[in-house]
């Protein structure tokens, strides 16, 4: 299924061999071997593959292929992985979110520490409680990307290099 979504892809030019092998750090030829049945993908270049595809239709039906059948689910969420606003993604940005990540952490926290306490919470704090957690996870996701964009890059500059 996987082959096929990539030469649909390719057919209605959304990207094409050689971006798909650049973005996976494999060949042209090892793209189309894929394409044709003869090898398959590691996880590793898929995942390549959905990270770095600049087309979110791209990404979308390479994950729909490979997480069909499975109970799998995915979502996407835009995130500014800038944190700090410097222009640059890096460990720092990774800190900063991790930060913010314990401080509503904290804050949700005391919120269910207050109703175990013989406060209730009431419907708007109960709401409040699960916004601060989709908020920890938000957070969390940043830190997540920011790490793996960072390590990404890492290992790009020691392809560049070795080429």
């Amino acid at each position: 299924m996987l082959a096929g979504t990539l030469q649909k892809l390719i057919d209605e030019r959304i990207t094409n061999a050689r971006e798909l092998g650049d973005l996976a750090g494999v060949s042209t030829s090892t793209v189309y071997r894929w394409i044709s049945r003869q090898s398959r993908p590691d996880f590793d270049s898929v995942r390549l593959l959905v990270r770095h595809l600049p087309d979110k239709r791209a990404q979308e039906a390479i994950l729909s292929v490979i997480s069909a059948g499975t109970a799998w689910e995915f979502s996407h969420q835009e995130l500014d992985l800038d944190v700090n606003n410097d222009g640059q993604v890096d460990v720092s940005d990774a800190l900063d979110a991790t930060v913010e990540t314990v401080r509503a952490a904290a804050d949700s926290l005391q919120q269910v520490r207050l109703a175990h306490k013989g406060t209730p919470m009431n419907a708007e704090t109960t709401l409040e409680v699960i916004a601060l957690l989709n908020h920890i996870v938000r957070e969390c996701n940043i830190t997540q990307r920011v790490l793996v964009q960072v390590a990404e890059q890492k290992r790009r500059r020691k392809l560049k290099l070795a080429n």
